[in-house]
């Protein structure tokens, strides 16, 4: 029998000690499923999510929160049988990704219609499966790196060609990102809105100044922490942003006119230095 249900949410934790074989027989049972969050299940593996992958392919949206046992072949198998994917957010999975990068390359090789990628603290996933994503996911809009240390500029660098239509970006902690990154971003995504780059220490108010200059919808902007963000660099995104509603800055970094001209914009992590 195949069951109608669309959605299931699973949010329960260790004490689950049969949630793969569960897993499995939901996919096999309910195979009209669109919406799939697994949140905290730390003893999920592999096996079930491929058996998603498998029997669902009307499948739009998977969440999965701290499941870090999940491998990239569960995420393959999803990329192959799930080709009308939109929504796939990850967080802290630490499984997903390993020199091939087989599991995210196979999503954007694959699931064409992909508006919101999620890796947060997806720590092994690298620059080569930003790079399919780039060429396979034009139709990008979310996209959140952030702790994906392998991540640097070549990635990015293909998300700004082939997705002109992001418009929030989350590529804080990214230790390998710098300037190069903004100008293409700069170049290639005008509809922009959000960006975060906190904690990017190769970012200076050269990259950011091009990226302002191009990306005339930004709204907020969260960049402490960034060593390499002035004074001046502030001042360039509160005057060149006509639609800038928030930047987040440590409080010494804002000179007092800049604070006169935008005060109600501003907003401080760092209070004092």
């Amino acid at each position: 029998m195949v069951y109608k249900e669309e959605e299931i949410i699973a949010v329960i934790g260790d004490y689950f000690q049969t949630i793969c074989d569960g897993l499995e027989a939901i996919a096999h049972g309910c195979k009209e499923l669109t919406r799939i969050e697994i949140n905290g299940c730390h003893n999920i593996g592999t096996r079930g999510l491929e058996a998603v992958g498998k029997s669902c392919p009307r499948l739009t949206e998977l969440n999965l929160l701290y499941c870090q046992r999940i491998g990239n072949s569960a995420l393959y198998q999803i990329g192959k049988g799930c080709k009308s994917l939109e929504t796939l957010h990850l967080v802290d999975c630490a499984g997903i990704g390993d020199v091939g990068n087989k599991g995210v390359i196979a999503i954007g090789k694959n699931c064409k219609s992909l508006t919101e990628l999620s890796l947060r603290f997806c720590d092994k996933v690298g620059d080569a499966a930003l790079v399919a994503v780039g060429k396979g996911c034009s139709f990008l809009q979310q996209l959140n790196v952030s702790g994906c240390h392998l991540i640097g500029d070549v990635g990015i660098t293909a998300i700004a060609k082939g997705c002109p239509q992001l418009t929030h970006l989350d590529i804080s902690v990214l230790q390998k990102v710098g300037d190069a990154s903004l100008s293409e971003l700069g170049d290639g995504c005008p509809m922009l809105k959000d960006l975060v780059l906190s904690h990017c220490h190769y970012v200076t108010d050269n990259g950011l100044n091009h990226l302002v200059n191009k990306c005339k919808l930004l709204e907020t902007s969260h960049m402490v922490y960034c060593p390499g963000i002035t004074s001046a660099g502030v001042a360039t995104v509160v005057s060149s942003c006509s639609h800038i509603k928030k930047v987040l800055i440590e409080k010494w970094k804002v000179s007092e006119r800049t604070i006169r001209r935008a005060g109600s914009i501003l907003s401080y992590l760092c209070m004092d230095l």
